[in-house]
């Protein structure tokens, strides 16, 4: 079950890269995360596309986090 302020890890799947996020908004099927990076808030707006794995776009790139 998500929740506010959860951390979470998401992944680029361009890159392969995994980065920690914190969860700062639940709204029915979409879920925003911060990215945990210095530098400033990254925020990625990621949308359910089945149970238990949601995808989202920032900057060109394409995230995935699953729960």
């Amino acid at each position: 079950m998500l929740t506010l302020d959860a951390r979470v890890e998401v992944t680029c799947t361009e890159t392969e890269q995994m980065a920690p996020a914190t969860i700062v908004r639940i709204q029915g099927k979409r879920v925003d995360v911060v990215l945990d990076q210095g530098g400033g808030d990254i925020i990625i707006s990621m949308v359910m596309q089945r149970s238990g794995l949601y995808v989202g776009n920032q900057s060109g790139l394409e995230f995935t986090m699953r729960t």
